[in-house]
């Protein structure tokens, strides 16, 4: 596409100066000589009126800016400059082979959207709210009525269609025009417009400005980087150029600077508390009816410049608001910071715990049940109330005031360290996701600031004990111990070194009779041995044993006293039984050499003659080792997670929705 091919020359009407028009689609031009807005005709532009020069406000556009977007060159060929109530919006009109692009611009996100043909019928103007018969802007609509509110879901229809949620409803106006445009869109015009939101950077917009069918464009959040913006067309003045202005404050005679006068439609004086506003940016500040005091001085200074997490921010002004619950007040503040490329972020305080927050779409989180899921993170629901203003501070990109209302709800994924929070207005639905943030990082950020005390626990502060962590290490240390037992057990443990039948011969109970065994070897330092005697012909009888383990060597000797025994039989109609027809006896620490086993039994009833068999292992695995072993890497995870379930149950506590 050449960004500047010149297809038709007209003269304008208003001061002669030849007008050149580059795409055949322009519907309005705009003189460049005279500011003379004119309708395209065959010869010469039908003037419509003059037109202002737009707002200075920061962009990364300009008439005749290059780029690509999804590989398809664009050139911007006109600008709409709009004042939708919340300050100064630039709407870019770009040309490619593809159709014609809309580029919004605002609080530094990129808009781009295409018109589209709606599948059906699109939803009528009855969905609307009543309009204010002074002002010409919307009327809040009841709750349950039949009219849209915003967090309302509409069905488009179709591929392209679907179903959004809708996330403003509004009415605007054209400030003023400039280059080539598609339309015929004039200054002063009221816009009516209904913008929508589905996954994570869709969005739309449903315009009613014109009679008739509403006009459909879809579209999504981009960076940057992704319109592939040709340096030498971009206009020199970016957007990290913001312009400090000073304010006289008509309250208290202070001077109040605003780091952004470009946006900032609200002023909180920090000597006195008192509020100026002002309609748009083109116009004056004026004071606003609100009490003029200061509660508590920021904690953060306003104007304090930091890097945090990786963001170089500068604080522009502070709220203090506060939701009522059983009759108490519980309040919070929230920091404006500025990022150097025009977006914003929260810096969020509530006793003592921080976050950063920033603005992202109602539905980038899916409802899951009660909660709000997006991927493997779910949040769910941890506290919600009417959220009151209750200081302002500072400058602000929209008009705020004392005692503005909003819906808040607060949704928490500790593990994750995430908090999403929406707030409902009847005409404006916002969301934010923030992250915690320790109160030592936004010391070392901001030069001046003082974090308060932390109190209890954090909606989303990390958990100092970790029994995941330990049940993980557990589950590790469990398979080597077990492992390193198997392992032992098939290799050279447990090994028979004597077998051998003995028994009693006497006749007279109680009679001792004495047997020695063969030799035997043991083969390893320090080994234990295991003693085991089988009498499995034992019945109604015992057989006491008196052993020795003899050292053929040295002559040491190591004694151990033991019993087999096994009695039965029927008392009042039931069986019963005690004892046990097999005994084992564990010698522990057992020398190097070789040994033979002295043994000195004697018989009691039926035992009398009855024999029983003799093994003799070594180095025998013992289980209470392992259940030692088992209990001693167990007590970590169980502490963790004893710590870990206390903590959450203090952080539960100060939740709505106490599990």
């Amino acid at each position: 596409m050449s960004p500047r091919s010149v297809l038709q020359s007209l003269r304008c009407s208003n001061c002669g100066a030849v007008v050149e028009v580059t795409t055949p689609a322009a519907v309005t031009i705009t003189c460049d000589h005279c500011g003379t807005l004119g309708l395209r005709g065959d010869v010469d532009l039908e003037t419509i009126g003059e037109v202002a020069l737009p707002a200075p406000l920061a962009s990364r556009f300009r008439i005749g800016t290059e780029g690509r977007l999804d590989g398809t060159p664009f050139v911007v060929r006109g600008q709409i400059q709009l004042d939708h109530g919340a300050g100064l919006w630039n709407e870019w009109a770009a040309e490619s082979d593809d159709g014609w692009l809309w580029i919004a611009e605002a609080q530094g996100e990129l808009h781009v959207y295409r018109e589209v043909t709606a599948p059906g019928p699109l939803p009528g103007r009855e969905m609307l709210p009543d309009a204010d018969p002074d002002t010409g802007d919307f009327v809040p609509p009841l709750e349950g009525g039949d009219r849209w509110r915003a967090g309302d879901w509409t069905d488009l229809g179709g591929e392209r269609g679907g179903t959004w949620q809708v996330r403003e409803i509004g009415r605007g106006e054209v400030v003023t025009v400039r280059g080539e445009l598609p339309v015929d869109l004039r200054p002063g015009t009221r816009t009516t417009y209904v913008d929508l939101t589905r996954a994570a950077n869709e969005v739309a917009t449903l315009d009613y400005t014109r009679p008739g069918e509403p006009e459909l464009l879809t579209g999504r959040i981009v960076r940057a980087d992704d319109l592939f913006l040709d340096p030498s067309t971009q206009p020199e003045h970016q957007p990290e150029s913001v312009g400090t202005v000073r304010v006289t404050c008509g309250h208290c005679g202070g001077t109040i600077e605003a780091s952004d006068g470009e946006r900032a439609l609200t002023l909180g004086c920090v000597h006195c508390g008192a509020i100026l506003e002002r309609g748009r940016q083109t116009d004056a500040y004026r004071a606003a009816e609100v009490e003029a005091r200061i509660r508590t001085a920021p904690d953060v200074p306003i104007g304090a410049r930091g890097r945090l997490r990786g963001d170089d921010l500068v604080v522009v002004g502070m709220l203090e608001r506060s939701v009522r619950s059983g009759g108490q007040r519980y309040p919070w503040r929230e920091y404006l910071a500025r990022r150097s490329d025009g977006q914003y972020r929260w810096l969020v305080e509530s006793d003592g715990h921080w976050l950063l927050a920033k603005p992202i779409l109602p539905t980038r989180f899916t409802r899951s049940g009660k909660g709000l899921r997006s991927g493997s993170v779910l949040a769910r629901p941890f506290s919600e109330g009417e959220a009151v203003v209750d200081q302002v501070l500072g400058e602000f990109y929209w008009q705020v005031r004392v005692g503005d209302r909003v819906e808040a709800r607060d949704y928490v994924a500790p593990r994750d360290g995430v908090m999403v929070s929406t707030e409902v207005a009847p005409l404006e639905l916002a969301a934010s996701v923030g992250r915690h943030v320790e109160a030592s990082e936004v010391e070392a950020a901001f030069p001046g600031a003082e974090a308060p005390r932390a109190r209890g626990v954090g909606a989303i502060q990390p958990n100092p004990s970790r029994p995941g962590s330990a049940w993980r290490v557990f589950a590790v240390l469990l398979v080597l111990l077990t492992g390193s037992c198997v392992a032992t057990r098939i290799g050279h443990a447990n090994a028979l070194v004597l077998e051998s039948d003995h028994g009693p011969t006497a006749s007279v109970v109680g009679q001792e009779t004495v047997e020695f065994t063969e030799a035997f070897d043991v083969t390893e330092h320090d080994e234990n041995l295991e003693i085991e005697l089988r009498a499995a012909t034992l019945d109604n009888g015992y057989i006491g044993v008196l052993g020795a383990l003899v050292n053929e060597l040295t002559g040491d000797v190591t004694t151990f006293r033991t019993a087999v025994q096994y009695y039965h039989g029927v008392s009042g109609g039931e069986s019963w039984s005690e004892g046990s027809r097999r005994k084992r006896v564990l010698l522990g620490n057992v020398p190097m050499g070789r040994y033979r086993l002295r043994l000195a039994t004697a018989p009691y009833d039926r035992g009398v003659g009855t024999r029983f068999h003799v093994e003799v292992r070594s180095d025998v695995p013992r289980i209470l080792w392992f259940v030692l072993a088992m209990v001693a890497i167990t007590i970590f995870p169980i502490i963790a997670s004893i710590k870990s379930a206390s903590f959450e149950g203090r952080r539960w506590a100060n939740s709505d929705f106490s599990p």
